[in-house]
């Protein structure tokens, strides 16, 4: 047996098992998710701090319109881990903004947009949460996940959108686009 032949059917038999688990996996991630989000204090976050004081929202540059930045490659974004697809990486970087909402008008919003995903995924997605809340969640779960706070959805598009190739954004619940990128983002990132 040749050195090169061991190699290539290894990695023959890894893309095969992938194929075979890789939906598999998915599966029972999304079972755990559903069974998770049919909890009702799911996103009841309950922090006491000794003083009421709190800290001024951070808000970062925006470094969109810097001349360095057409040189930044995008961040990878993940399929996450209760949906499977053999491309994952040519399927488009969608924003979803996650509100600060109910949690009982959260979760439902959160399980019919993660049962389509999981079903077909058509989308990355990049979920832009207004609150703390959500965020354990989606990264138990491996989603892309960026914490906004107060700043406004559209002014912080552009550096979404470098940041992390998003070529739109859509309200979680609503459904609605909230904005749409003129052109794909170069190789770069731009």
């Amino acid at each position: 047996m040749s050195s090169s032949y061991a190699p290539s059917s290894l990695l023959r038999r890894l893309t095969r098992e992938n194929k075979t688990m890789g939906p598999r996996l998915a599966q029972l991630e999304f079972q755990n998710l559903s069974k998770e989000l049919d909890q009702d204090d799911l996103f009841d976050l309950a922090l006491d701090f000794p003083n009421d004081k709190m800290a001024d929202p951070l808000t970062p540059p925006n470094i969109s319109m810097t001349p360095f930045a057409d040189h930044l490659p995008s961040l990878n974004v993940t399929l996450g881990r209760t949906a499977w697809s053999p491309d994952a990486a040519a399927l488009p970087v969608v924003g979803v903004l996650v509100r600060n909402v109910e949690s009982s008008v959260l979760r439902p919003a959160l399980k019919a947009l993660l049962r389509k995903h999981y079903i077909e995924p058509f989308a990355r997605y990049v979920f832009l949460c207004e609150v703390m809340r959500p965020i354990p969640f989606l990264g138990r779960y491996e989603f892309t996940y960026e914490y906004i706070g107060q700043q406004k959805p559209l002014e912080i598009a552009q550096r979404m959108r470098r940041r992390y190739g998003m070529v739109q954004l859509r309200d979680l619940t609503s459904g609605q686009a909230l904005w749409k990128a003129m052109s794909n983002p170069s190789p770069a990132g731009g």
